[in-house]
């Protein structure tokens, strides 16, 4: 059976993953690093230890399942966006690699600003503003301040651009990747040109742009070698990991909307043809399927609330349950009855210099509990959490304009039934389980599938797969929860004025 090779190389973990050509996983392998942070806005990963431990980890999944070199047919790397690494004239790098996390070039986001207003940035870019994460900031961070790195650059490359080169010797990027980086024009399809030249930058350091999922060439017969893979094997663009978990998901066509509830919320819209005549909140990115888009918004605290109510409140539940307690904290919020007994959550917990990203940007903000009184317990708390992000789930689809035919639910929220179902209560709507965790693993497995000619196209690589559980919403609570949605979206204009810090 013809196998696919996929790495999803986050930020402190890179996860190899063997497919089948029926998509059904066959094995996982994640190997851990450790980001360099030697200042608070400096973050940093040597190249060479991304490049080992997705070595080993290749190493480690061949030797495993046993697989014969020959029935691996493709590679394919999905990664963070964002994250830069200049390399010189014989494809080594040059400096370590500037992580999506680093925040070093917040002058030079100033300095673009001051040149492209967020109205003009966005209408080229889909994105809402520019700033010290963004790829052009870095660029011109790197031109500034190590002159001598830069000249010597031949190739500014992303992640995935970067383990592109080191499987085939060839470079190469794709629009679901570019898409994030500030200098790529999602209208065009291109390089933005102008605000490269506007600070006498050199578009030509940016690699060729290559469609999602198309061949790049083969391995190296060295890397081949290290690897315990054939020469024969196929090396193919993927997409970042947002967009790749949307592939992995099924969202391909207009009117899907995926939600993940993880630390942060992200919810994504696949669109047939984005707005950017003017600003907004939501961004856009390229799809991976050519000619479509998805919108994205991220709320920065969703899961991460109920881990803390957890760590803080429920000393006794981890006693008992060890790595079940999440478990036992569901069945809590399923005795409590929809609307938690008039407790409501305003879950923006990131504080001061963060506080709201989206719908509303806020940095002032802060989490409130109200409602509470004598008859509210614990498992009010729990299930008002898990409200609270239900609620702003319904604001960011709503604030995107889209009309969801159904949602697909990701992340470690869509392990409990309670929450799905709240979900659905709240949205009207029915949420869908996928069978796999591993989404955006599977995006890139079906994008490197459809290089190679293993399915006709992603839509064709879609029908492959299943769901596994689906939560259709229930009349009566549907009712009460459009009461409490309605109060919800008054919360943040009646705590906007006690936001001001003491």
């Amino acid at each position: 059976m013809r196998k696919l090779l996929t790495l999803d190389v986050g930020t402190t973990a890179v996860k190899v993953s063997l497919f089948g050509e029926d998509l059904k996983l066959i094995k996982s392998v994640i190997n851990e690093y450790q980001l360099l942070t030697p200042k608070s806005d400096i973050v940093e990963m040597q190249p060479e230890v991304y490049w080992e431990n997705a070595v080993a980890g290749i190493r480690s999944v061949m030797e495993q399942t046993k697989t014969p070199p020959e029935e691996v047919v493709c590679v394919t790397c999905t990664t963070q966006g964002e994250t830069l690494i200049p390399v010189g004239a014989n494809k080594q790098p040059l400096h370590n690699a500037i992580v999506w996390l680093d925040s070093r070039a917040g002058n030079e986001a100033d300095i673009i600003a001051e040149k492209f207003d967020p109205a003009a940035f966005y209408a080229k870019t889909g994105l809402p503003e520019v700033n010290a994460y963004c790829p052009v900031s870095k660029m011109l961070w790197v031109k500034n301040n190590l002159p001598d790195i830069y000249a010597k650059t031949e190739k500014l490359l992303l992640l995935e651009d970067f383990f592109i080169l080191k499987f085939s010797g060839e470079y190469a990027t794709d629009p679901g990747l570019m898409c994030s980086t500030g200098y790529y024009d999602i209208v065009d399809n291109r390089v933005w040109d102008d605000i490269l030249t506007a600070f006498s930058m050199d578009a030509s350091k940016i690699p060729p742009v290559f469609p999602c999922g198309a061949v790049v060439g083969k391995l190296l017969p060295e890397v081949a070698g290290e690897l315990g893979l054939s020469a024969d094997t196929v090396v193919s663009t993927s997409a970042m990991d947002q967009i790749s978990a949307a592939i992995g998901a099924g969202n391909t066509e207009a009117g899907i909307v995926q939600e993940s509830t993880g630390t942060c919320l992200a919810v994504v819209a696949t669109v047939d043809k984005p707005d950017l005549s003017k600003w907004s909140p939501v961004t856009v990115h390229c799809h991976g399927i050519a000619g479509k888009y998805i919108d994205l918004t991220v709320c920065q605290t969703a899961g991460i609330i109920l881990k803390w109510f957890r760590n803080e409140f429920c000393h006794d539940i981890v006693a008992e349950s060890g790595e079940a307690a999440f478990e036992r904290m569901s069945e809590l919020a399923a005795s409590a009855p929809p609307l938690s007994k008039g407790l409501f959550l305003f879950p923006h917990f990131t504080g001061i210099q963060a506080g709201i990203q989206a719908p509303q940007a806020d940095e002032r903000a802060r989490g409130v509990f109200l409602g509470a009184g004598l008859d509210v317990g614990r498992d009010c708390f729990i299930r008002a959490i898990m409200e609270s992000v239900g609620y702003m789930l319904r604001e960011n689809i709503e604030m995107m304009r889209v009309e969801p035919s159904h949602v697909i639910a990701l992340g470690g929220g869509s392990k409990s039934d309670v929450w799905c179902q709240i979900k659905a209560n709240i949205l009207g709507n029915k949420i869908v389980v996928m069978e796999t965790e591993e989404i955006a693993s599977l995006g890139a497995a079906m994008l490197g599938g459809a290089a190679c000619g293993l399915f006709p196209d992603l839509p064709g690589a879609a029908e492959v797969f299943s769901q596994s559980k689906t939560f259709s919403p229930e009349t009566e609570t549907v009712a009460a929860y459009k009461r409490g949605y309605e109060r919800y979206l008054k919360l943040y204009e009646s705590l906007k004025p006690l936001f001001n810090p003491l």
